[in-house]
């Protein structure tokens, strides 16, 4: 008589090698689907397990720290969102509180604020405002992620393989640091991921149980985030011109479903409730920025950015790898490359400058090594049991060394300080007081630490360099000074490199007695 384990984990075994019957249609025989190590079912539950915690506990790594270490302008938007959220929720909450609350988070929106509104809300149901909550949530998020990695590829690979490529996903350094931070970018990727599983499901066995599901999670990525639209709608161009086919594509109605639970409820969020902030974003960004896709630089620069990320050798390999691709997986993998590459297109100045624009491409690249892999452990499966373990040592060792960088990165960091002190300079700034601010991240690290809301923001030098590039000409230093500190009693200066890179603005700031400084700022008084 076996025990509950033993068929535990033999149901565990046919999930990894089987799946649901339909899979077998992949292309690779079982013996050339043995793993190199770890047949075991028990075994290998512990190892997916142990990869599972190793990727969240490395993301809750120095969980306190302020949202700081990765692109503060948008973790710290998304924090000032939450705040309001839970001041609004807290009827106990002081009232002038409330209100700088609610000024501080009066920014554009650029997506639904669904993640920060769950934030606001857990804030409430423990009672005070913790942002590292929202660390939890999305690494949560990339943990799921995960599962549907894992249950996409457990369809065409073997055990070691998904290992492997899971590895990549969870322990490269930038995918821990980008992936815990406090923006939608980790939540989209989920819901691409979920979307993607759905969608092989249903491309294996047409129905409207999976068009559905199909429909729905990716809805939800592109409502999430617009850009998502870019690899849900490449892979639902490249499956469907395969099942049910080029020429009867467009008469299926469960076709039609999945495209319009994709589309509709992001086109009546983007093009309605936020029809000037989604025009405005094309007209600028894709219109008068989108020159830049036919310059040499532009791809260099995309090339440069992407080694930086993860390094030129896993990107290539991970592209040659689609050839290697089971033939009903390949469309799929296709199309999210032609998602990610048309992403790029669109976007080109964020393509080469913010790196959380490719964080779609972790899972992508994790799913593309998979079948280069998968060649390599079918020989090595060959090799004597001494060679076999001596190359499983060498993947451990890199997946150690990952984790280390990773850790590395988070340990050097510590912006306790610099909270404190961007609160010591907002306490130091008079409220209700008209300012004008040349400072870091937009001010949001101000608004933020400081709860003090600048009235206008004086440009960077690379915002200026921005609006030149877009075809504007040079400013006039001293018709636009005077322009913006109309009606101002206050300029703020907080970014010292920034005044040194526009000598013209230090030199007529030189003519205005100094109102307060401090450690990290000083304030021109501009009424004398």
């Amino acid at each position: 008589m076996e025990c509950y384990c033993c068929w535990v984990c033999k149901g565990y075994a046919s999930f990894i090698w089987i799946g649901d019957g339909s899979d077998m249609n992949a292309g690779t025989k079982d013996q050339e689907r043995r793993p190199v190590f770890g047949a075991n079912p028990r075994f290998q539950i512990f190892l997916l397990a142990l990869i599972f915690l190793l990727g969240l506990g490395i993301r809750l790594y120095d969980l306190k720290d302020p949202p700081l270490d990765f692109h503060p302008v948008r973790q710290l938007r998304s924090a000032l969102i939450a705040r309001s959220v839970y001041f609004n929720l807290n009827p106990a909450a002081d009232p002038a509180l409330r209100q700088v609350a609610t000024d501080t988070s009066s920014l554009e929106i650029y997506e639904p604020p669904i993640l920060e509104q769950i934030v606001g809300l857990t804030y409430r149901l423990i009672g005070s405002e913790q942002v590292w909550v929202s660390r939890i949530y999305t690494s949560i998020c990339w943990l799921i992620g995960g599962l549907a990695l894992f249950g996409l590829a457990r369809r065409y690979f073997s055990f070691t393989t998904i290992l492997v490529g899971l590895g990549f996903y969870f322990f490269l350094p930038f995918s821990v640091i980008a992936s815990r931070s406090f923006q939608p970018d980790p939540w989209m990727v989920m819901w691409v991921l979920l979307f993607a599983y759905a969608l092989d499901r249903w491309q294996t066995a047409p129905s409207w149980k999976w068009a559905v599901i199909s429909g729905v999670l990716g809805g939800m990525a592109v409502l999430v985030k617009v850009f998502a639209f870019f690899y849900v709608g490449g892979m639902l161009a490249a499956v469907f011109l395969v099942t049910p086919g080029w020429r009867r594509f467009w008469r299926s109605r469960q076709v039609w479903l999945m495209a319009g639970l994709v589309v509709i409820p992001a086109a009546v969020y983007y093009l309605f409730i936020l029809q000037d902030r989604s025009s405005g974003f094309f007209s600028f960004w894709t219109l008068r920025l989108g020159k830049m896709i036919f310059t040499t630089s532009f791809y260099a620069d995309w090339l440069a950015m992407v080694g930086g990320l993860m390094g030129l050798t896993i990107f290539m390999a991970a592209l040659v790898g689609v050839f290697l691709t089971p033939a009903r997986l390949k469309p799929l993998l296709i199309g999210f490359w032609i998602g990610y590459a048309a992403f790029g297109l669109f976007s080109p100045f964020q393509y080469t400058t913010h790196e959380y624009y490719h964080l779609g491409l972790v899972p992508l690249v994790a799913l593309s090594i998979m079948p280069l892999l998968e060649v390599v452990f079918h020989h090595m499966a060959q090799q004597p049991r001494l060679w076999r373990w001596l190359a499983i040592g060498v993947f451990l060792f890199y997946a150690g060394y990952l984790l280390y960088v990773a850790r590395s990165q988070m340990y050097v960091r510590n912006y306790n300080s610099e909270a404190t002190a961007w609160r010591k300079m907002g306490e130091a700034i008079p409220l209700n007081r008209s300012i004008i601010a040349l400072t870091g991240d937009y001010g949001m690290r101000l608004r933020y630490f400081g709860w003090r809301t600048p009235s206008a923001y004086w440009p960077a030098a690379s915002d200026l360099n921005l609006s030149t590039l877009s075809g504007n000409s040079a400013i006039d230093y001293a018709d636009y000074f005077k322009q913006a500190t109309t009606g101002k009693e206050f300029f703020l200066v907080t970014a010292f490199t920034e005044l040194d890179a526009q000598p013209k603005l230090k030199e007529i700031l030189s003519g205005y007695p100094i109102y307060e400084q401090g450690d990290g700022f000083v304030m021109y008084d501009l009424t004398k």
